[in-house]
């Protein structure tokens, strides 16, 4: 393929690696799709910086359909049908009315992009009461940890000290230190 070929080639984006966004987890998965758009060089599609040219130019005073427009509109649409498959079905009839590729960014950012007061106390909640259970120790730990990295990312992160804390609470005795 030539260099003019790559220049002009849509790009058709595969996001099945890309964690499906639900309602508690869209930091990391904004991160991992604009790693992504990134990667392909499209990140201008995301921030708005990819312009849509005019969808007809004018030559010899006779309108014609731009090429480049519509070149833009097939990788738009690319981009924002591979959005889609990373949205869980009850966040896909968020974005119904959006037609453009940013416009879906921007609707699902304004709606989950700033942590909710409840998100953050239902994680707090799940921290306080998470005990080990049944489970192995690793996926105790895990559970914490996966928590502990939510809160961090929605800008609430827990203190080292308050992270042994809560480990330690939810252990049962038999991990309990003997005391003299």
């Amino acid at each position: 393929m030539s260099l003019f070929d790559q220049a002009h080639a849509l790009l058709n984006i595969n996001m099945v690696n890309i964690t499906k966004l639900n309602s508690t987890n869209y930091l990391t998965w904004s991160v991992q799709v604009h790693a992504l758009l990134d990667g392909y060089d499209l990140d201008g599609h995301l921030d708005g910086s990819t312009l849509s040219p005019s969808q007809t130019i004018t030559i010899a005073g006779t309108s014609t359909p731009n090429p480049a427009y519509t070149k833009w509109k097939r990788q738009d649409k690319l981009i924002f049908s591979a959005l889609l498959g990373t949205l869980t079905p009850s966040i896909q009839t968020v974005v119904t009315k959006s037609t453009l590729f940013k416009e879906m960014w921007k609707t699902i950012a304004a709606t989950y992009a700033k942590p909710s007061r409840g998100h953050i106390q239902q994680l707090k909640h799940q921290l306080r009461q998470h005990t080990k259970g049944d489970k192995s120790i690793d996926e105790y730990i895990q559970g914490l940890m996966t928590r502990f990295d939510q809160l961090a990312l929605l800008g609430k992160p827990v203190e080292h000290e308050d992270q042994i804390e809560y480990i330690l609470e939810g252990l049962p005795e038999d991990y309990k230190p003997v005391e003299e």
